[in-house]
């Protein structure tokens, strides 16, 4: 019975030998903590005393032009705008939606415009454009002001004379005159006889060549000008040779 009760006895002053072990790490956890706590404050005490004095400078320095109320009233009209402030901020978040958006088709639409200007480059237009420029600046330096005057003056009279000579058949004939001139240089021909240019006479052809070139040069050798090719009407030749 009594070998029991030592037992006993001994268990408990083992548990209770633990739990002042216990005890004692938990106080000695707790005055290591106060003494880092009580280090730091001790650091920051200066830097906090350096905050307060500027802190206490600049409203002092700030008081001079605002005051309380000032202070107050400011609170007051912050507190007014937050609706108008939070719709602001609601914009600003669907402008930088929007600003993504536009910048994620940047890429694309800069590729697309590249290749449309090398597409456009292949085919001369930038060519043809510096060339038109150099065009334009022997213009502007060979003509003077009265030149360009002029031009402007006659430029209705000038189209009129470029529409009539872009006709079908004023075009058609200017082009067998240049293939008949062209074949003349490239073989070569004696001069006719007189015979032959008799001969000649008799073809149709000929004799509507002849009239038509007669009536340019009636028409050449009038005194007065004739009417703007625009309102002119042909009439019909009285004399159609045969």
């Amino acid at each position: 019975m009594s070998v029991q009760v030592n037992d006993d006895m001994s268990a408990r002053l083992d548990h209770l030998n633990s739990q002042v072990d216990l005890i004692a790490d938990e106080l000695r956890a707790q005055r290591e903590s106060r003494e880092k706590w009580s280090s730091l404050v001790e650091t920051l005490q200066p830097v906090t005393r350096g905050a307060m004095d500027m802190a206490t400078a600049e409203l002092d320095e700030l008081s001079e032009n605002v005051t309380f109320d000032d202070a107050t009233e400011f609170l007051r009209t912050l507190a007014r705008s937050l609706p108008q402030l939070n719709a602001l901020m609601s914009q600003l978040d669907g402008l930088s939606q929007l600003a993504a958006m536009l910048s994620s088709l940047s890429g694309p639409a800069m590729a697309k415009a590249t290749d449309a200007l090398q597409v456009a480059d292949d085919k001369g237009y930038f060519a043809f454009a510096r060339q038109g420029g150099a065009i334009a600046d022997r213009v502007v330096t060979e003509f003077s002001e009265e030149d360009v005057a002029a031009l402007g003056n006659n430029i209705v009279t000038i189209l009129n004379a470029v529409k009539e000579m872009t006709q079908p058949e004023v075009m058609g004939m200017v082009k067998r005159t240049a293939i008949t001139m062209q074949e003349g240089e490239d073989e070569h021909l004696d001069p006719p006889s007189m015979f032959k240019l008799v001969k000649s006479m008799r073809q149709p052809q000929t004799r509507r060549g002849l009239a038509r070139v007669l009536a340019m040069l009636d028409t050449v050798g009038e005194e007065h000008l004739p009417e703007p090719l625009g309102n002119h009407q042909p009439t019909p030749t009285t004399a159609q040779p045969k």
